[in-house]
């Protein structure tokens, strides 16, 4: 199929994810094509001469996105797809191209609005359980698979999983090794205060040489003059070619998982309150994290808020160190529970649960992410099933 065709039907819709500016696309080498997204919805041949986003690609790669057999987020971490420009709205592109392949609309998404979040099944299973006082800790040659299901995923209940690790050619081998198979990779790192800007399209991202800021974590740590958190490579996908040196975890079937993701940053990194909409095994590779939870039931007392009319991610305005009830009134009832995970640890992080994230150290981590049943869809889980579901639509 034509590619200026293709790229029609991307950009038909792509304002619905927030995607706006104009974006230049160049394959192999010479072909170009460009797109204004949102605005007056312009388009043209050849270069434009002032891009907001300007994304190199083989033809035949881009056809692969287009008809879901390639991923472009794992062509851009392999390096064989180049972005220059506003990395922060280009950041949008994988979910454009998501909502094109289903065939889908969306409610128009204004870029860096607010909008009030939506109750979830998972806030009710969790206010009609006892409160969790605190998060248990587990071997995992102790936790079979029908216990870990029975008494934790069932009923969204988190745990650490100690010693989880173990069979991780990625976390058995040193840091020179690390060095030799991240060379010729690429991630995209966060800089400036992304802390205030959680989630937000105007964060500094950058494209950053894998092997080079891993390299650079070795360096002796600076105070910040400034008072912002150091770089962070965050949420990227992980690279193919390190796909073997991992293991996915046995608690779900293979075909649930959604792809990993790699985060690494020196010690001082943070993500500061929010939730996911999926379920998640986050893996400690190296260094030291800590997780300050909330359970899903306490919405209304953390301030949040989510990204979309129809959901999309959510994140909280209280600090949980130190809340506001003046601000936030209830948020000083809200029981917060921190947990430190060491290398070799597995934490299950259910749906719907609040957390909070920082590196106490030079940090490698690996989440999965897992399309478990658990949410809006109507789910296997018959806890789940006898909630009354929310009055508003999915």
């Amino acid at each position: 199929m034509d590619l200026q065709i293709i790229l029609g039907k991307l950009f038909a819709n792509a304002s619905s994810v927030g995607l706006k500016g104009v974006f230049q696309f160049v394959f192999d080498g010479q072909t170009a094509f460009w797109y204004e997204a949102a605005g007056q919805g312009g388009k043209g041949t050849g270069r434009h001469p002032a891009p907001d986003v300007s994304i190199s690609v083989a033809a035949k790669d881009f056809m692969g996105i287009m008809a879901g057999q390639a991923n472009v987020e794992a062509l851009f971490a392999n390096g064989r797809l180049k972005i220059d420009g506003n990395l922060g709205l280009a950041t949008l592109l994988p979910q454009a191209i998501s909502m094109m392949l289903r065939g889908a609309s969306a409610p128009a998404v204004k870029a860096n609005h607010r909008y009030p979040p939506r109750p979830r099944l998972s806030d009710a299973l969790s206010a009609r359980q006892a409160p969790l006082r605190n998060i248990e800790r587990r071997p995992r040659s102790g936790l079979g698979l029908d216990e870990f299901r029975q008494r934790y995923m069932r009923h969204g209940t988190p745990v650490v999983i100690s010693d989880a690790l173990h069979d991780w050619p990625l976390f058995s081998i040193g840091r020179q090794a690390s060095l030799e198979l991240f060379a010729d990779l690429q991630g995209i790192t966060r800089h400036g205060d992304y802390v205030k800007k959680t989630f937000s399209t105007e964060r500094d991202f950058r494209s950053t040489s894998m092997a080079e800021f891993v390299a650079s974590l070795d360096a002796p740590a600076t105070p910040s003059a400034d008072g912002k958190p150091p770089a962070y490579m965050g949420n990227n996908i992980l690279p193919t070619q390190l796909l073997e040196q991992i293991r996915y975890p046995d608690y779900f079937a293979t075909s649930q998982f959604i792809p990993p993701r790699i985060w690494i940053g020196p010690k001082g990194t943070l993500t500061p309150l929010h939730r996911d909409d999926s379920d998640n095994l986050f893996a400690q590779v190296w260094g030291e994290k800590s997780f300050i939870l909330a359970a899903p039931h306490y919405r209304e007392a953390l301030g949040c808020w989510a990204t979309s009319p129809d959901g999309g991610l959510e994140g909280c305005d209280v600090d949980p160190r130190a809340p506001d009830p003046v601000r936030f009134p209830g948020s000083d009832a809200v029981h917060f529970m921190e947990v430190v995970l060491q290398a070799g640890d597995l934490l299950f992080l259910p749906e719907g649960w609040f957390h909070q994230v920082e590196s106490l150290a030079t940090s490698l981590s690996v989440n999965f992410w897992v399309d478990s049943g658990r949410g809006w869809s109507t789910s296997p889980i018959p806890e789940l099933d006898a909630l009354e579901r929310p009055t508003t639509p999915a």
